[in-house]
């Protein structure tokens, strides 16, 4: 018998008080009783006041074991005693494997289908009181439903569980358990993991699994060959080549040879064979040569027990030269400074100018036009009615004296004893950033803006900077800071989901790292070490933006995990033995109730006054007569 709504050591307590207040009151008499009289005129009024006298025994000891008995009873009663077993009123939770590898073939059906048989096979062998909260595991753990009774419920939410994209985390996935039937369980009951258990090698030996763990084990085929990840980059030799590099595992127990293919655009692209053993990871690089933006397709002939991982699919962006316009007389003195693989350059004379003109960029030599150009724009010597920004003055044999290398358009200049024949210098506004000074005032402005203008009071190629590494440098650094997106290093990788390691730079702050999904929504991420990491749950791309650098990912590939874990001995395995779907116990406390409301009735007629002293005198009466008649 167990009791619902009071422990034991509760009810011993509460009728331990409730009896020691009955006892107390039957040993407790009072001196003043009322009497009923004829006439008060023999009375005299009492002169001392009403005195409390205790009784040495008890009067009625009949009346307080059947008073007690009643009480007791009662207690009982609202204690809410059952008959049968407590276990048809557990919670337990039920954590259904649905990582990637659960989606791989395991006969005629899959290894998700045997997992979802043997959770349902579980839910109908306990008893129908037994609540059960489902939880879907991968790399996270995501509950479904509560702790649910409802048989078809829960049915319906294991039938509708399917493989994800993400690894298995076991171990959160039982702390997460623990922590729920600690918090919102009423009685603990087990545990319950449904699945193949395949989880990252650091898992493996994992081995503190709760007392009260059972394990349903998935037994599938465990020989795959996949694609573990693919790395596109721009060649530093040839910007229209792309270096690519492909990562293939086998993940089984026996050693395979498989091919690679690659396309692009449908055309063959490269290939190349393996030959793995077990566990072993092998590298492939290629070189393909193309402008065009397209897709890159590669495939494994490997024809497993799990093909998600056979095939992967990375999108090749197309890389835009920056076009530039140069107005300028004497267009030979800039050629060598802005022609480049990633620069279309135009130069044209300053009698052709054209304030609409496509272009990124309009580089004005040693001219004013009448209207200023709608793009970005770099003035070289403008004249000084016609500069966009003022010139204080003009002077001749003016030394450079620094640079401002705390800003992108002078990082990494240097220069010593630069003396310029003639410059102008100027007045800087608010918000203008100065990049070259000299002691007269600055003698190189960038102003930002939606169109971007840099100014220079010197002529970088006739003068004493003709010479000076800095030159060239400076004219990169310019084209970059007013389009970066054209100089900005591109990396394309296809991997799998999950988490997402980057190496960064030493140094790096976070506030200059944006982290996008396809849709321009922020990840959030952590730079520890010079190693960027964010997680990405469900297939997609995301960009990674670092100064001039970019990197995309493309995370397509289903993340298997290379180990099995293995359960200890200890833990319970199986369905347990099915104890019927009826009810399993037998509400009893109608039946103290009864017992006690009897008691106290015939408490209140065998010893009560007033009509039980008559109905006792009457009984004593009739017995008395019958007595004597006999």
């Amino acid at each position: 018998m167990n009791f619902l709504n009071l422990s034991l050591g509760e009810l011993i307590g509460v009728a331990g008080a409730i009896s020691a207040g009955v006892v107390a009151l039957y040993l407790l008499d009072r001196s003043k009783r009322r009497q009923v009289v004829a006439t008060l005129r023999f009375w005299t009024a009492a002169d001392s006041r009403t005195e409390m006298k205790h009784r040495k025994r008890i009067q009625q000891p009949w009346s307080l074991l059947l008073q007690l008995l009643s009480l007791l009873f009662l207690l009982i009663a609202l204690a809410g005693p059952r008959l049968g077993s407590d276990d048809s009123g557990r919670d337990h939770v039920l954590i259904l494997d649905t990582s990637a590898w659960m989606g791989a073939r395991a006969g005629r059906t899959t290894l998700i289908d045997e997992a979802r048989a043997a959770a349902l096979a579980y839910v109908k062998a306990l008893p129908s009181h037994d609540r059960v909260m489902l939880v879907r595991a991968d790399a996270l753990a995501t509950p479904v439903t509560a702790f649910e009774s409802d048989r078809q419920i829960l049915n319906d939410a294991i039938r509708q569980s399917q493989p994800g994209a993400s690894a298995l985390n076991l171990p959160q996935a039982l702390e997460f358990a623990q922590r729920a039937q600690k918090l919102q369980s009423q009685h603990a009951g087990e545990l319950v993991f449904a699945g193949a258990a395949r989880v990252p090698e650091d898992t493996a030996s994992f081995a503190a699994v709760p007392s009260n763990l059972r394990v349903l084990q998935v037994n599938g085929a465990l020989e795959n060959v996949g694609l573990r990840k693919i790395g596109l980059r721009r060649s530093t030799s040839s910007v229209d080549t792309w270096d690519i590099f492909v990562s293939v595992r086998n993940y089984g127990l026996k050693p395979h040879d498989v091919g690679l293919e690659l396309q692009f655009g449908g055309a063959p692209a490269g290939s190349r064979n393996f030959s793995l053993k077990p566990g072993e990871e092998q590298q492939a690089t290629f070189a393909y040569r193309t402008h065009a933006a397209g897709y890159l397709e590669a495939r494994l002939n490997s024809h497993d027990a799990f093909p998600q991982d056979d095939r992967a699919v990375v999108e090749l962006p197309s890389e835009k030269p920056l076009r530039v316009v140069v107005y300028s007389s004497e267009p030979a003195l800039l050629k060598p400074l802005i022609s480049s693989s990633q620069v279309d350059a135009v130069f044209e004379q300053p009698a052709k100018y054209d304030s609409q003109v496509k272009a990124d960029i309009v580089i004005l030599d040693r001219f004013a036009p009448p209207q200023r150009p709608q793009a970005s724009s770099i003035w070289i010597e403008p004249p000084a009615a016609g500069s966009p920004i003022p010139v204080k003055s003009t002077r001749t044999g003016l030394k450079l004296d620094a640079w401002r290398t705390d800003t992108p358009l002078g990082a990494g200049l240097r220069t010593k004893d630069v003396l310029l024949a003639s410059a102008e210098v100027f007045s800087a506004a608010p918000g203008d950033i100065p990049v070259a000074e000299s002691s007269e005032g600055p003698l190189i402005v960038a102003r930002p803006g939606s169109s971007k203008i840099v100014v220079l009071g010197f002529h970088p190629v006739k003068s004493s900077m003709k010479y000076e590494l800095a030159t060239p440098l400076l004219i990169a650094n310019t084209l970059r800071w007013m389009a970066p997106d054209v100089f900005r290093s591109r990396e394309v990788q296809a991997g799998t989901v999950g988490t997402v390691t980057v190496p960064v730079e030493r140094g790096t702050d976070p506030a200059s790292v944006h982290v996008i999904t396809e849709d321009n929504r922020p990840l959030p991420f952590t730079i520890e070490d010079n190693v960027l990491r964010f997680f990405s749950g469900a297939p997609g791309t995301v960009r990674v933006l670092t100064g001039d650098r970019e990197l995309g990912y493309s995370l397509t590939l289903p993340d298997v995990a290379e180990s099995l874990w293995h359960a200890p001995a200890s833990v319970h395995k199986g369905i347990p033995r099915p104890t019927g779907n009826g009810v399993s116990t037998t509400d009893i406390w109608q039946w103290f109730a009864i017992l006690g409301l009897l008691g106290l009735l015939t408490d209140w007629l065998l010893f009560g006054r007033s009509r039980a002293y008559r109905l006792r005198a009457a009984t004593s009466a009739i017995t008395s007569m019958w007595r004597k008649a006999s």
